[in-house]
């Protein structure tokens, strides 16, 4: 499978598992796979490891590459690809 292919495949598959949770508190109704990937990155979870206040009801780091490579069950290396493609986007 090309390298594209691979990564529309699994921006599919995160916009579907999110949608199906039904939790959009945070999101959209419908969420896209740049929200979510924003949202994890840079909004969840609450983290200790943050110093500088970024809420009002607290600290927010969001999780690291690694943290969420692991969250979704992907290498780090294919994050950086789906981190790449998003800024290819904007």
């Amino acid at each position: 499978m090309k390298k594209q292919e691979r990564i529309e495949r699994f921006r599919e598959q995160i916009q579907k598992t999110y949608r199906n949770r039904n939790n959009y508190q945070f999101f959209s109704c419908n969420p896209d796979f740049d929200e979510v990937l924003c949202y994890e990155m840079h909004s969840e979870p609450v983290n200790p490891r943050m110093r500088t206040k970024t809420r009002n009801d607290g600290f927010c780091t969001g999780l690291t590459f690694r943290e969420l490579a692991e969250k979704w069950g992907i290498s780090v290396a294919f994050l950086g690809e789906l981190i790449a493609d998003h800024c290819k986007k904007l």
